[in-house]
């Protein structure tokens, strides 16, 4: 009895300690979680519980990353002016960040989403078109595609890879960092399967937009990628959490339990 009420204690510790917490607007702050250092995804898979707001970094992270897109297309659809689309964009990102300035908020995920709208309206205003807009969206997606792939193919996952840098950081080389994880048979299935998941996501995103952006088509093609953005990641997040969570919570009890 003694032993087993010892053993709940334990798992509770671990369980609080892997915890995220969630900010007043509702982002995760990975610091200070028994060991450090976990960051990202890493501590979505460590959590007991999932957040759909805490994936998305809370309201605040969905407008960030909302607003600029579609304030371009519903100033372009009722404007037809792509100068005032890409100033009004342009003008909501930086607001975001004075805003988090002003409430001397850290400004990371506000900067972030600058430079994407930079890049976005940089491509829409070159060619003077505001269909490709949404041209450099396209590419990355590809990009991340073919560098998903080929870690599937070399059975070293990248998402195995991107978690495991912060759930157990390299100590002893990366060749030993690599060989301790991607030997565990489970915790590699696992990996991969999650890897297939975000593949399947950046693959949605090309196979349904892409045609409404050569057919030409700015109204469905800017709604679709809103509806395939965040949703569509809150979702990929929580199918990866389902299939992580488990090996994750299997190998800390491995390495506090012994078993």
């Amino acid at each position: 009895m003694e032993e087993e009420s010892e053993k709940r204690k334990g798992r509770r510790v671990v369980s609080s300690a892997f915890r995220p917490e969630a900010a007043p607007d509702g982002t995760v702050q990975p610091e200070a979680r028994g060991g450090g250092g976990k960051k990202g995804f890493a501590s979505i898979a460590q959590s007991d519980t999932f957040s759909f707001m805490a994936a998305v970094g809370g309201w605040r992270g969905i407008f960030e990353a909302v607003g600029p897109s579609a304030i371009f297309l519903i100033l372009f659809i009722c404007t037809h002016k792509l100068s005032i689309a890409v100033v009004c964009s342009i003008g909501i990102s930086l607001f975001f960040i004075a805003w988090r300035f002003i409430m001397r908020e850290k400004m990371r995920s506000a900067i972030v989403g600058l430079i994407l709208s930079a890049i976005y309206l940089g491509a829409a205003v070159i060619s003077h078109s505001a269909r490709n807009y949404y041209l450099p969206a396209f590419i990355l997606d590809f990009c991340a595609v073919i560098i998903f792939l080929i870690t599937l193919l070399c059975r070293f996952p990248i998402l195995g890879i991107l978690v495991e840098f912060f759930h157990t950081p390299p100590k002893n080389g990366l060749r030993a960092w690599a060989k301790e994880w991607n030997g565990d048979k489970p915790l590699h299935k696992a990996y991969m399967r999650a890897t297939w998941v975000w593949v399947a996501l950046f693959s949605i995103r090309l196979v349904i937009e892409v045609p409404f952006y050569f057919a030409d088509n700015i109204d469905v093609l800017g709604t679709l990628h809103l509806v395939l953005g965040i949703p569509l990641y809150a979702v990929t997040v929580w199918a990866c959490w389902m299939i992580i969570s488990p090996q994750i919570k299997r190998i800390d009890r491995l390495r506090k339990y012994g078993r």
